[in-house]
């Protein structure tokens, strides 16, 4: 084990008092929350590239928020989740089946964190009472991923407590996001954490579950990062000292960030490091800044963005494409800043992973991992799309932070809608993704090109019946209705709100959201509140019903028939004091006179039937949209509140019907069956080709989910 550089580094540090780290670079549009948890950190870490092991220190010092006088912490010690077959992930990863079963350690890569010593600034040893804590229940017995530690006393309001730990791990074989292989590492939720304190509530503080990611609160970081001389190094926050020793072969290199929740590291003697500025004055013109002021209702000087440095580390086989991730990388910089809020952090590495790692696709502030091939795609969306999409996690997961163990929708849903949009703004439709061997088809076939929410929305329809949006991460049927309804079903409901609620409305409403609430944890109660609140009106039954609910939502047109409206019925008549019968040969008589006047082409009764084919509603008022189309080129426009199971709308014109179509602006994206929203006279289903297509991406959309789950 390489001890040396890691013992000189610590012997100085651990008696360093902490300081202010550096803020970052540019402002956030939202300050710090007043009386948001204070806390720091200062970590000394050491990575033994061939002992597979970390060496570090580490000191915390928490103040109290809230008005509970706390008597302990609770402690995340994410890596003892690959430390058996006894831990909750572990244990959930067993009970899942085929493909949605993940990786699991060969014997002698399991790996785990230890807590060895955990003081209190004055000495005080809080070792002997940390014990292992089952938050989630009792069925989570025997899992190590949350440890309770007690203090001597209460911390009171506004009171603070430094901690000093010191911690060894064993880096495991990646089974999910981090790991090793060979000597490239990528370090992700490494060091103990502590949880989130929720006045009157206590620790919100959940095990490491197969399906949940992550969850913790604002924090500046100092971050002492050894590793062999040789090693590129690439980290969360900014670079603010290295320096070298030459006896023990090692190079130690100090990162500073405020306000993040989280950070992660990567080391590889194998990248390519390039950097690049994003400068602003060249990404947006003056019109985008007019436009998007005018559209957002905003001043000018606020939808500015400021510069940035990029970085990427990236593997030599794929050093071709340097430019594709960078331009990727200056699109969702531009968009989301402008959409969302200007980027408030100096800097954003963008790493390609290393090889078998497993580390591709996840997002911590200012870092993120990306994924490609040895043959892209030039007609494909990789690795832009990967890259858009791990870069706007730090807008949803990295600075609106929402609680990703039981609101993962707040995060995956929202920066899958904001990846679809960036990409279409940027780049347009991108062809599906399909290989032989390793060869992009689109080399040779001409494939059909589609836009992200098309096939968000085949996996949305397809998990409505599994659960709710809303469910916590581990309480999900399986992967899939986890990956499917906080992905691609979250990601459809805020592309129809979008649809229906239209502009300017939309656009200031998710920008009031992203901004208001950064460095804050908002639930899905904020988000709602927003979306009243701007829309000016009342939105609550959409949550309700569709993302809290797990009926079908579909509606559709049952029926359309045009008859001709006789001149003459059948019948008896009175008419003048007289009675007067008309026959069959009278009627057709009077009829063939009356055309041969010219006396017109007739009218035609035209009724159309509307359903509810799902158990899901209409509700605040909101309607669905029908179009008749008739042979004349007229077009007749009604709208339902769609409560009942049916409708009839009848028009008596002076032509036929052609056509009927139920939500002919595709406002209601959830629709479960598009097949049924149209139909000609006679019966014919014009949407069926269409959703025969949309049934051929169902794989590609299976492919989609799995390739991009962070």
């Amino acid at each position: 084990m390489r001890a040396t550089g890691l013992s000189a580094c610590l012997l100085l540090g651990v008696s360093l008092v902490l300081g202010p780290p550096a803020a970052g670079g540019g402002q956030a549009e939202s300050p710090p929350p007043a009386g948001a948890p204070g806390l720091r950190y200062e970590i000394w870490i050491e990575l033994d590239p061939d002992g597979k092991m970390l060496l570090g220190k580490e000191e915390i010092i928490w103040t109290n928020p809230t008005q509970d006088a706390v008597p302990d912490m609770l402690l995340h010690l994410y890596w003892n989740a690959f430390k058996n077959e006894a831990s909750v992930y572990m244990r959930e990863n067993a009970a899942e089946t085929g493909l949605l079963r993940g990786g699991s350690p060969e014997d002698g890569e399991w790996g785990w964190i230890d807590v060895t010593d955990i003081r209190l600034a004055d000495g005080s040893d809080l070792r002997p009472a940390l014990t292992f804590v089952t938050p989630d229940g009792p069925e989570t017995e025997g899992d190590q991923t949350v440890a309770r530690i007690l203090f001597p006393a209460p911390v009171q309001p506004g009171e603070s407590v430094h901690l000093r730990l010191e911690f060894k791990s064993k880096i495991p074989r990646t089974v999910a996001r981090s790991g090793y292989y060979r000597d490239s590492f990528f370090i992700g939720q490494w060091y103990p954490k502590p949880g989130v304190y929720e006045e009157g509530k206590g620790w919100n503080c959940h095990a490491y579950h197969l399906n949940s990611e992550f969850f913790a609160d604002f924090a500046d970081f100092v971050v002492h990062i050894t590793v062999p001389t040789g090693f590129v190094l690439g980290s969360s926050g900014k670079a603010a000292e290295t320096r070298t020793d030459q006896a023990a072969g090692t190079t130690t290199t100090t990162y500073r960030q405020a306000m993040v929740h989280d950070f992660a590291w990567t080391a590889s003697p194998r990248y390519l490091k390039i950097e690049r500025d994003f400068v602003a004055d060249r990404e947006v013109t003056a019109k985008e800044y007019d436009e998007a002021a005018a559209l957002l209702g905003l001043p000018l000087e606020e939808v500015r963005l400021p510069d940035v440095k990029m970085t990427l580390l990236i593997a030599p086989e794929h050093k071709g494409q340097i430019e594709r991730h960078f331009r990727a990388l200056r699109a969702a910089i531009k968009f989301y800043g402008l959409w969302y809020g200007p980027y408030p952090y100096e800097t954003v590495t963008m790493v390609d992973p290393p090889f078998r790692t497993g580390s591709g696709g996840m997002e911590y502030p200012t870092l993120f991992t990306a994924g490609t091939s040895v043959l892209p795609s030039r007609n494909v969306l990789s690795p832009e799309g990967v890259i858009v999409h791990e870069f706007g996690h730090g807008y949803w997961y990295g600075l609106v932070a929402s609680n990703e163990f039981e609101a993962a929708w707040l995060d995956e849903g929202f920066n899958t809608y904001s990846t679809g949009r960036v990409l279409a703004a940027a780049y347009g439709p991108g062809a599906l993704s399909a290989r032989f061997k390793g060869w992009p088809l689109d080399w040779f076939l001409r494939l059909p090109k589609i836009f992200d929410f098309e096939t968000d929305r085949v996996a949305a329809i397809n998990v409505v019946r599994y659960d709710p949006v809303t469910a916590w991460s581990w309480k999900f049927y399986d992967r899939m209705s986890y990956g499917a309804n906080v992905y691609m079903r979250a990601a459809t409901l805020l592309n129809t709100l979008e649809r229906l609620l239209g502009e300017p409305a939309w656009p200031r409403i998710m920008r009031t959201y992203a901004t208001r609430y950064r460095f804050r944890h908002p639930t899905k109660a904020d988000f709602a509140a927003v979306v009243n609140e701007i829309a000016g009106r009342d939105m609550t039954w959409f949550f309700d019903e569709l993302f809290e609910g797990t009926r079908s939502f579909d509606y559709g047109v049952a029926s359309v028939a045009s008859v001709k409206v006789p001149v003459q019925r059948r019948g008896v008549f009175d008419a003048g004091g007289a009675r007067e019968e008309w026959t069959t040969e009278k009627v057709e008589a009077f009829e063939a006179a009356a055309a041969e006047a010219g006396d017109g082409p007739g009218r035609y009764r035209t009724t159309v039937v509307l359903r509810r084919y799902g158990e899901a509603r209409l509700g605040g008022g909101d309607r669905v949209e029908a179009v008749v189309r008739f042979e004349d080129g007229t077009v007749e426009t009604r709208t339902w509140d769609g409560q009942g199971r049916w409708a009839r709308l009848e028009f008596v014109k002076p032509a036929r019907a052609v056509s009927a179509q139920i939500d002919p602006r595709g406002v209601w994206l959830i629709d479960e069956d598009l097949a049924n929203n149209s139909r000609r006279v006679g019966g014919l289903r014009r949407n069926t080709v269409k959703l025969m297509t949309q049934l051929l991406f169902a794989v590609q959309c299976v492919l989609h989910f799995f390739g991009s789950w962070s």
